[in-house]
């Protein structure tokens, strides 16, 4: 496997970033002690730690160098049954509503995952976070408890993310965090249309990836996004998926980073293949 370079100082979607935090967002769903080496060795981070909350079903790792930090969130292991049992129900935060679920798993680490970052940010050091579905959204969460503390955080990329809140916290969220968020979503990716609205809103910046993996950030493709999203019905997979049959399948991880590479590898003007990438 090659290693992966990393931009700590850019400000504005940089593919090279993108690509490589959806890598980390991929090793989320390994234990630390299989990755551990990959973090010193691909990804020049030395120092890491793993918070991990059976009950609340919530994993994630901190890593970091001098010059950055990562907070990679893990997904879920099942889309399936995570869809079949989500829970929709919106609580009360400083501002709007949140997803109650969201809400109380990332309360489980917060005390750790908090008091750890802020013993680890020097002065130096650049911010990211970073997850792919349910990740995503605990990603986007923490940072906007981050926020809250007056913690700097240079970068938010997200893969595959479903809804965090309701309209009000969407807005705040979009105000506050202008500049450095970018949310990833795969054409027919089911997770992204969930919970729908009028009760969820999502944030901005999306980053459309249509059916032949092309980026896309302007109107046309995000309102073709939003109209065909909201038929969907949490309660029945299976009727989704005869629907928009790829809307599971474009949810996978591995879907985003091959993407990302090939227009990282476009704006670069390369010819590498995805597949000699990975096997590099």
């Amino acid at each position: 496997m090659p290693q992966y370079n990393f931009n700590s100082d850019s400000k504005g979607l940089d593919l090279t970033n993108a690509l490589y935090l959806a890598q980390l967002s991929q090793l989320a769903y390994q234990p630390l002690g299989q990755i551990s080496g990959q973090l010193k060795t691909q990804y020049n981070l030395p120092q890491y730690q793993f918070f991990d909350v059976q009950e609340t079903d919530t994993h994630v790792f901190l890593a970091a160098n001098e010059k950055m930090i990562v907070l990679a969130f893990r997904g879920t292991q099942s889309i399936e049954n995570w869809l079949m049992d989500f829970k929709t129900a919106l609580v009360p935060s400083k501002v709007g509503k949140i997803h109650y679920g969201f809400n109380e798993a990332l309360k489980s680490v917060w005390n750790n995952l908090y008091e750890t970052i802020c013993a680890w940010k020097g002065q130096a050091q650049t911010l990211w976070v970073t997850g792919h579905s349910l990740g995503g959204a605990l990603a986007a969460l923490t940072v906007d408890w981050l926020t809250e503390q007056d913690v700097n955080v240079d970068g938010l990329y997200t893969y595959g993310q479903p809804r965090v809140g309701d309209k009000d916290f969407a807005n705040n969220f979009n105000t506050k965090t202008n500049g450095y968020v970018f949310r990833f979503v795969n054409d027919a990716d089911i997770v992204p249309r969930v919970p729908p609205p009028p009760g969820y809103k999502h944030t901005e910046a999306v980053c459309f990836l249509d059916n032949k993996g092309n980026i896309h950030r302007n109107k046309f493709f995000l309102n073709w996004f939003f109209s065909y999203s909201e038929d969907v019905a949490i309660g029945s997979t299976d009727g989704y998926k005869r629907q928009h049959p790829g809307g599971i399948d474009d949810h996978d991880l591995n879907y985003y980073i091959k993407y990302v590479y090939q227009n990282l590898q476009k704006q670069q003007g390369g010819l590498t293949t995805f597949e000699e990438y990975i096997n590099s």
